[in-house]
């Protein structure tokens, strides 16, 4: 099975007989539970009021059978208030998604990767109401299974509009959805990667004006596409992580103009290692990879966000490590060295906060507008942590949404 997919049906067991954190029945019950799960996690004002609100994806079951999963969305009315929860179904056993401007309307909208039934959800964002999204607009995957998504421009659209790049279990391909001037989405161009894909990124990564593509596989590598021209890529150039890499971003750490990869890095199925934050910085060629620094986070790293938690104006990396059967996880959260150390991109050793049920996703936001950002978590719920403004770059107890 693949990674992905492992990771959050293997939380399903955690959570069965909880649903959305009831604490369960004193009552022996021997028949079909349901559960529900959050596995991944963003943050974006989506009903315009300027104003952060939280999307929490949530995977279902009922038994031993997965059931219609949905985007759990809460929306900011206030600062720091949240009405209660408005539900957008996606599609079955949903791995990860994105939530951005896809059609060029200025309004986020939600792409979802659902694994068990291999297909891409699209949600548009219905102008007219919002907070609210459309009815789905379904992109097929056979004999693939999605487990990420990014978007980026690949066609040399003027106006806004994003293709779609999946990483799908199955192949060593990842797939690029280009959509038309009508909106509609092509079927799928593959472009072939080092090893079986997990995860993705999109960015500019040799700053020639051309989105770029990143995949994590499972070769314990990431797949560099580097696009030289509209829709035109350079075979991809495999660069070494940590084991079984699960979530990939790009960022800037050092402060040099050139973008970094970070890799939270599963671990191997016997003994993992505790080495699951890999960061890969720009080599002298534009685009090029240097080998990886690797840090020790929490066991079973699953997700990971990048975002200045202590203002000292340099990038911190937080990372949402799901923790061994049993263990509630953590999220493991790397600041930089002080300034006065001169070493930009070098980061302390993790504080690890506890999970409560076991972290998968993490995003950076300031959620009470307090211009600290704090930490919003998928952990079973969704889950917040406060930054401490007495102390930045330090977390309160978790505070629970239910979804």
């Amino acid at each position: 099975m693949p990674t992905r997919t492992r990771l959050f049906l293997g939380s399903l067991g955690i959570l069965a007989m909880l649903g959305c954190s009831d604490s369960g029945s004193i009552y022996d019950y021997s028949g079909p539970t349901s559960s529900y799960v959050v596995n991944a996690i963003a943050v974006a004002d989506i009903n315009g009021n300027h104003l952060p609100d939280i999307l929490g994806l949530v995977s279902t079951s009922f038994g031993e059978t997965p059931t219609q999963g949905y985007v759990s969305t809460r929306l900011q009315t206030t600062t720091g208030a949240f009405a209660m929860p408005i539900r957008f179904g996606v599609g079955t056993g949903p791995a990860n998604f994105v939530v951005a401007d896809v059609d060029g309307d200025g309004h986020p909208d939600l792409v979802v990767a659902n694994a068990d039934d291999q297909t891409i959800t699209v949600r548009l964002a219905d102008s007219t109401r919002p907070g609210y999204f459309l009815p789905a607009i379904v992109l097929s995957t056979p004999g693939r299974t999605p487990l990420d998504v990014a978007v980026g421009n690949f066609s040399g659209h003027f106006d806004g509009r994003m293709d779609i790049v999946v990483a799908a279990s199955g192949a060593n391909s990842v797939l690029v959805f280009t959509q038309t001037a009508t909106g509609t989405f092509n079927n799928p161009v593959a472009y072939p990667v080092g090893g079986d894909p997990q995860a993705v990124t999109v960015a500019d990564l040799d700053h020639n004006g051309f989105a770029d593509i990143a995949v994590a596989t499972t070769a314990n590598t990431a797949s560099v596409l580097l696009q030289t021209s509209t829709g035109v890529f350079a075979p991809a150039v495999d660069y070494t992580t940590g084991v079984q890499p699960v979530a990939i971003k790009a960022a800037d750490l050092n402060g040099d103009g050139r973008l970094a990869l970070l890799t939270a890095n599963y671990g191997a199925a016997i003994s993992p290692g505790t080495q699951g934050l890999s960061v890969l910085f720009q080599g002298t060629t534009a685009g090029t990879f240097a080998p990886p620094v690797h840090y020790a986070t929490g066991y079973r790293a699953s997700g990971l966000a990048v975002g200045d938690l202590n203002g000292d104006d340099k990038l911190d990396i937080a990372v949402a490590c799901q923790g061994l059967p049993g263990d509630p996880g953590a999220v493991s959260v790397f600041l930089q060295t002080p300034p006065a150390a001169a070493t930009p991109g070098v980061f302390l050793p993790a504080i690890n906060y506890r999970g409560v049920y076991g972290p998968m996703g993490v995003a950076i936001a300031d959620m009470d507008g307090d211009s600290h950002p704090d930490l919003v978590l998928a952990d079973g719920d969704i889950v917040v942590r406060l930054n401490n403004p007495a102390s930045p770059g330090t977390f309160g107890p978790p505070n629970l949404f239910y979804n």
